[in-house]
């Protein structure tokens, strides 16, 4: 093992010495660079592949070559006419050729207009690249309905968003931390400010370890045109969703001004049936609920930023200040049947109850960013950036009522928690460029600190008393704190065809909890390692080899520890565990992608995957009291997914497109708390989504899907199947868009769970409103170019934006 090492160091070091050539690909009409154009370096002796690369954002590229002789390139882009170069002669190396001409095909750009359209996956070496675009059903809509068409994605009735079994993910806006987690922060995020979204389900050590299946970075539109530009969002929604959001931008020759904002209030609507079993030992009580839920997510903001560039420098100042809310709840009609143990008789009982749980804050957050480049070396830079995030006014407020058949109260609670957050990260980057001219080293540092100080208190309705009545004896006044160290090192390169990517993460966490529940103060420091491989090889200039390790961990966010008691509905309680421990995964994924067919129309990828996740940390439901259940959190115990990702679209003529994406995977928990054996399901999904083009700027596509049941800690979630048909017309030479979707058209989205514990059985339904329709209105002046309908063919290389 250790003479393998050697070797493995030895040869990183001799790619690192082997000569380049250099080159630089221009558009010969307008001697502006192309970017992401494929360049293939042949041998002229046998035509045989010797490198592959892609031409970066200013048309640069760099090939690894060992020895002298004569070669030829090969120069592809969509859009673009191929380029054969005639045989270079290189004597020396590295060796610097003069700018690469290449012409646009007139021909193949006026289908394009018609039929053309940016990848809907893109591959990197560490990530997977969504274009926004490509996903008309989720016009009007948020991050959360791009994602859910994308394969092992799932989301539940209640918006919970699960990739490959998880929820563990942390989500980044434009490379910056957002400021919610998971699902919440994806629902405050337009789908229309959207131009792509990153997949980093094995991030590299230059991320943050937290997040179970690694990070979702949602890049936002950007204005690319010099003066003035910006566009505006309208949409409407039967199930009374509305919003508005613009962007406005200016840019000139040393500085960009972009002024951005949203006013939205999307709602979901559902009919709502449960029935629990709760054995006590004295009775056996029966809880049967039905009636409606609601649930709405309302986003108000306004963003203003400011990018100065200089020679070398580009400094970047923003401002976020707005308002945000959630709320979930409804009416309930309850029936209860009690049957006494000791006498067997049987009492019942009937009930109309109101809950609701509101949260909502005010957001101020300001940014710093700068990044210099060297001028010894392209590509040598530093980069620092700095973010602070206050919210006020924080209101967590729970409520429920519960009245007889007479309408006399008979329960109900007031909890109100008062919170105050302060979030704040400082990081800076080093990128050094080596004397190959394709490899670089990489290191840099970074500090998170998050501070909330909140106050619980809650008021339980007394039927003696007749009125809400302060317990104090369930107040709780709680300081938490979470800071995180990290330092990290990388190193990559390409040889040829192939590429690589190697880093080492440390990460030191200071974690305590203050309250005055003397038993649930805590306090957890600990230093953890994060290593991290990718791998890539180009088979050709269509089609790559990939393979990649990570791992990471879940650090426990503040509600996983919340000691205190608090009722989201009549008979549902929940509580926090102080003591509950991070999750640590480790990922594992191999893939292949190919483009092939004329100009690359048609694509292909696959990936394998593995992940093992050690003190899983999930909510368990148990009997509380009488017709009370209580969800805790707890660390379950370990759970494994291995499985394989499948993506294709094929052009079946020139105004027809259909594209298939499927995940197949096995799911299996170890469990510590479940009366049975280990739990395993074989979980799978698939969608199938045809794409029309009717003329230049009428486009129509229907989406099917199915998603299969799948196994929980405690009990089995049952598989579902939906159909959405949504049709996009651009007018006013494409500055004016007009979006109509229909979501779930056949009302077959139906949820329904059952969980299963000692002395406890909860069967749950939930049946969306549907269908949904929702009409989207959007106007852009000043940022649409002929180029913009360039049709990607770097299918794992680029986003070509």
């Amino acid at each position: 093992m250790r003479n393998q090492f050697i070797c493995l160091i030895v040869w990183i070091a001799a790619q690192s010495m082997s000569a380049q050539i250099t080159g630089r690909v221009v558009d010969r009409a307008d001697n502006t660079p192309v970017s992401f154009a494929n360049v293939i370096l042949y041998n002229a002796g046998d035509s045989t592949a010797v490198g592959f690369t892609a031409s970066d954002d200013d048309g640069n590229f760099s090939l690894t070559c060992k020895t002298t002789g004569q070669y030829y390139l090969t120069i592809t882009f969509t859009g673009y006419k191929s380029h054969k170069s005639k045989p270079i002669n290189i004597e020396a190396l590295p060796h610097k050729l003069p700018d690469i001409f290449i012409e646009e095909d007139e021909q193949q750009l006026s289908e394009v207009v018609v039929t053309g359209r940016k990848r809907q996956i893109i591959y990197k070496l560490d990530r997977q690249v969504i274009e926004a675009a490509q996903f008309l059903s989720a016009a009007g809509g948020t991050a959360v309905d791009i994602l859910q068409q994308t394969p092992s994605v799932r989301v539940d009735a209640e918006g919970a968003v699960t990739f490959r079994g998880s929820s563990g993910f942390k989500v980044y806006i434009d490379g910056k931390p957002g400021t919610l987690d998971g699902a919440a922060a994806l629902e405050q995020i337009s789908a229309t400010q959207i131009d792509n979204i990153e997949i980093l389900t094995t991030p590299s050590a230059k991320n943050e370890a937290d997040g179970a299946v690694g990070i979702i970075n949602i890049n936002t539109k950007k204005i690319k045109h010099d003066g003035m530009s910006g566009g505006v969002n309208l949409m409407g929604s039967t199930a009374k969703s509305r919003s508005i959001d613009f962007l406005l931008a200016l840019k000139r020759k040393r500085f960009v001004w972009q002024l951005s904002g949203e006013a939205s209030l999307r709602y979901v609507l559902s009919d709502y049936d449960q029935t629990k079993t709760i054995i006590t030992p004295d009775v056996r009580t029966v809880d049967r609920s039905t009636g409606d839920r609601e649930r709405h997510v309302g986003n108000y903001y306004l963003r203003s930023s400011f990018d100065f560039l200089t020679d070398n420098t580009v400094w970047n100042v923003a401002f976020t200040g707005g308002y945000r809310d959630r709320w979930r709840g409804g009416a309930l009609h309850y029936e209860d049947t009690y049957d006494t143990v000791a006498t067997g008789n049987t009492a019942t009982g009937s009930f109309n109850g109101k809950d609701f749980v509101h949260l909502y804050e005010y957001q101020w957050r300001g940014d710093l960013g700068v990044e210099h480049n060297f001028q010894n070396r392209k590509g040598h830079k530093l980069t620092s950036s700095l973010y602070m995030l206050k919210e006020t006014q924080a209101m967590e407020h729970f409520r429920t009522d519960l009245w007889d058949m007479n309408g006399n109260q008979v329960q109900g609670h007031r909890a109100y928690e008062y919170e105050y957050r302060l979030e704040g990260q400082a990081k800076a980057d080093y990128v050094l460029p080596l004397d190959n001219e394709t490899g670089k080293f990489e290191a840099g540092y970074q500090l998170f600190t998050y501070t909330e100080d909140g106050d619980y208190r809650i008021n339980i309705y007394e039927p003696a008393v007749g009125d809400f009545v302060y317990r104090n004896d369930l107040y709780n006044d709680y300081l938490f704190r979470r800071d995180i160290h990290a330092l990290y090192a990388m190193y990559s390169d390409t040889y040829g065809l192939f590429s690589y990517q190697c880093g080492l993460r440390g990460e030191y966490i200071m974690r305590k909890l203050d309250n005055n529940l003397k038993w649930a103060v805590n306090r957890y420091r600990k230093f953890d390692l994060f290593p991290s491989i990718h791998l890539s090889y180009a088979l050709n200039d269509r089609s790559q080899l990939r393979a990649a390790y990570t791992r990471r961990i879940t650090q426990p966010e503040l509600f996983y520890v919340e000691p205190y008691i608090v009722y989201v509905d009549y008979n549902t309680a929940q509580q926090g565990n102080p003591f509950v421990l991070p999750e640590y995964i480790n990922s594992v994924e191999a893939g292949y992608n190919i483009t092939f067919g004329a100009n690359g129309a048609n694509s292909f990828a696959a990936t394998v995957f593995h992940r093992a996740r050690r003190d899983k940390i999930e909510r368990l439901r148990v009997p509380y009291y009488e017709s009370i259940t209580k969800d805790s959190i707890a660390n379950v115990g370990n759970d494994y997914s291995t499985g394989v990702e499948l993506i294709t679209t094929l052009q079946m003529s020139r105004v027809w497109i259909l594209d298939f994406n499927t995940s197949l995977y096995d799911y299996r928990i170890k469990n510590r708390f479940k009366v049975d054996d280990d739990t395993q399901s074989l979980n799978w999904q698939l969608a199938a989504n045809n794409n029309f083009d009717f003329g230049q700027n009428t486009r129509l596509r229907a989406e099917a899907y199915y998603v299969s049941p799948m196994v929980s800690t405690q009990g089995r979630v049952n598989g579902y199947f939906y159909f959405n048909l949504a049709a996009r017309q651009q007018l006013f030479a494409r500055r004016l868009t007009i979006g109509l979707t229909a979501h779930d058209v056949f009302a077959t989205a139906k949820y329904i769970n059952r969980r299963e514990s000692l002395n406890m059985i909860s069967h749950s339904r939930i049946y969306p409103r549907s269908p949904l329709v929702t009409v989207s209105l959007s106007y852009f002046f000043n940022n649409i170019a002929k180029k913009d309908v360039k049709v990607a063919t770097d299918l794992f290389e680029g986003t070509n934006r």
